[in-house]
């Protein structure tokens, strides 16, 4: 079986998207897939067979010259063949939410020669049986999905992660809104299009099933949970509090919440602490939140093979969402990922942030993790497991038996397997 993926990032196990589509592949027998992707970088993974790759830099030279391609196949070890450094304007862009910009660079793919000879027979080549389609909210993705659904005329599975379509969202910029509605005419074509759409969150799913009326299942981060939980035996004394992750979205005032509830349980002698590891950029306001003597410290960035260390070596693992209106609206439907790894390696969960974040609602609906959304919740919980080590101990076990339950990998493969083989 053969298996088509388009992607806006390049298939990494270092990015989001290469590591979450790595796991929901891997284990999947008889299966070859290639990727086209519309970013710059270089692949990495030994799960996918073939690269294409089609960039802004790429289609800007094309117009200027048609003799050069406007986008080619790329391999692993061949870097010279592909836009590896993001060029800064794009960066900021992205960083700022600038919606001119993102407009500018959509005139360039509706405009451009994307659809290359190059591209067409890439795609005849592979010859793929089914194209497996991340739903993204940028209108030209959701463009060359529609254009390849229609050349190979194969079944399409769909699989979104964010809120991509509903209007619960929240902006005062009309540029905002019109944004929206633009994107979401081109989402809905493309779902439409689909067999199943998978989606990754019951909340989710219960949404877009509605709305779209396609059958709709939940597909997220999975890991084997057959052996028996590896609890902590013994805890650091203080308590190693460790946050693994992004800090944006607001997601750092949440932090703060955590870091001033342990200064305030230090007071009386130092009781626990949080290391915060993330790559993310950290402002003059956001290291004066976080970074206090004794109490919290942002470490920066580390590998991933190094964050998995990070992990099991803590006594508690911090999970948090934003509790601003904009922010919390935004990834209402989210399941962060890194919480499958939480669960896997049987440590115990603080969440901290709006409970209607069906993240942490998932949490708070299998009882599986200390939960609060405000200082003075937190401070009491937290004193709790502070004073009785054996609640952390019971937590944890709650925490891999959900794992086990909602997040085996055996499960979602033989789905997985079972709806792609269905349409061939």
């Amino acid at each position: 079986m053969k298996i088509l993926v388009l992607s806006s990032s390049s298939w990494t196990n270092d990015n989001s998207f290469g590591n979450s589509f790595e796991n929901i592949f891997e284990g999947i027998p008889d299966v070859e897939i290639a990727n086209i992707y519309c970013k710059y970088g270089n692949p990495k993974t030994n799960l996918v067979s073939r690269f294409f790759q089609i960039t802004e830099k790429s289609l800007l030279k094309n117009l200027k010259n048609p003799k050069i391609s406007a986008g080619k196949e790329v391999f692993m070890d061949e870097t010279a063949y592909t836009d590896v450094v993001e060029p800064k304007s794009a960066n900021l862009a992205r960083k700022k939410r600038w919606i001119i910009m993102f407009w500018a660079r959509d005139l360039i793919w509706k405009f451009s020669r994307w659809k290359s000879p190059e591209l067409k027979k890439f795609i005849d080549d592979f010859k793929p049986d089914i194209i497996f389609q991340p739903i993204y909210y940028v209108s030209h993705m959701n463009r060359i999905a529609k254009f390849i659904k229609k050349y190979t005329g194969v079944p399409m599975y769909g699989y979104v992660s964010d809120d991509v379509y509903t209007l619960k969202q929240f902006s005062l910029s009309p540029l905002y809104w019109i944004n929206r509605f633009i994107c979401r005419r081109n989402v809905k074509k493309v779902i439409k299009q689909c067999e199943i759409l998978y989606t990754i969150s019951e909340v989710q799913r219960a949404e877009y099933e509605k709305i779209f009326k396609i059958p709709c299942k939940i597909l997220t981060k999975s890991a084997n949970f057959d052996e028996p939980a590896e609890v902590k035996e013994e805890y650091n004394k203080p308590l190693q509090f460790i946050y693994t992750g992004n800090i944006g979205i607001k997601r750092w005032k949440s932090l703060a919440i955590i870091a001033d509830a342990l200064k305030e349980i230090n007071k009386d002698g130092i009781k626990a602490e949080m290391k915060i590891y993330t790559g993310g950029l950290v402002t003059d306001e956001i290291s004066k939140a976080l970074n206090i003597e004794n109490t919290s410290k942002i470490m920066g960035f580390v590998s991933s093979s190094e964050i998995s260390r990070i992990q099991r070596d803590a006594d508690v693992l911090v999970h948090v969402e934003s509790s601003s209106l904009q922010s919390r609206l935004w990834v209402r439907q989210s399941f962060s990922t890194k919480i499958v790894d939480y669960l896997k390696i049987a440590r115990p969960i603080l969440a901290v942030g709006p409970k209607e974040v069906a993240s942490i609602e998932h949490l708070i609906r299998n009882d599986c993790a200390i939960i609060a959304d405000n200082k003075d919740e937190l401070i009491e919980k937290l004193n709790e497991v502070i004073n009785d080590n054996s609640k952390l101990t019971e937590i944890a076990l709650k925490g891999y038996e959900c794992g086990k339950k909602y997040h085996n990998k055996a499960d979602y493969n033989k789905m997985l397997s079972e709806d792609l083989r269905s349409k061939l």
